[in-house]
């Protein structure tokens, strides 16, 4: 009987504990605190990106070193989708993130932002930490412009709702940035949208999309 009470009470601590932990997350997102996220960063590499180079480099690593004790990132590279490369694994060192975005390098191939998406996704869901009020994230950086991905729209924006992972962009280009796609990932989801014009705009605008992700 006795120990029949104690496992009674062990349960009951435990539940209540997941209760409070939730309740103090739920306070802080309505208080506007930052709350602890899982987020991937899911950068276009490929030739329209040349002449951005170093600014992708800049606002990724921006984005970084905004990052909390409690936050965990990875880094996705992609170009066409045998290009989909995973540059960094989960980690909460800022070092092995700022040496993955600075080793990024331009290639040829058709772009496939669809499949990066989802290759990233299926990464985040597998390997993110899931204790009680952290959120999931990713942040891609791109023109917008997918002219290759054998993933459909409805199936990753299905997959993204079903993981509860919301989707930013940084859109930048030289020249025009395809928005049509970005808009549905990023509202379909609730996420956002950032366009930086100019090399003045990137620390502002990884400051905006750091808040972003980590407030509800």
């Amino acid at each position: 009987m006795k120990q029949f009470i104690s496992a009674i009470f062990v349960a009951v601590f435990a539940l209540s504990g997941a209760a409070w932990a939730q309740v103090k997350a739920d306070n802080a997102a309505a208080a506007g605190q930052k709350l602890p996220v899982s987020y991937g960063l899911v950068v276009d590499n490929s030739g329209s990106f040349r002449p951005l180079l170093d600014r992708v480099i800049t606002i990724v690593s921006d984005v970084v070193e905004e990052n909390g004790a409690e936050d965990e990132t990875f880094i996705v590279t992609f170009v066409d989708t045998p290009k989909i490369v995973l540059r960094q694994e989960f980690t909460y060192r800022k070092a092995d993130l700022h040496d993955a975005a600075q080793n990024m390098f331009i290639e040829g191939g058709q772009t496939a932002i669809l499949d990066a998406v989802k290759s990233s996704a299926e990464y985040l869901g597998k390997n993110a930490r899931t204790d009680s009020g952290r959120l999931r994230a990713l942040v891609i950086v791109t023109d917008g412009e997918d002219r290759a991905s054998v993933s459909k729209i409805d199936d990753v924006l299905r997959m993204l709702k079903e993981q509860n992972i919301r989707v930013f962009a940084i859109a930048m280009a030289e020249g025009k940035v395809f928005t049509k796609l970005l808009d549905r990932l990023t509202k379909e989801t609730g996420g956002t949208i950032f366009m930086p014009k100019n090399r003045n705009d990137v620390s502002a605008a990884a400051k905006q999309v750091s808040a972003a992700i980590r407030t509800r």
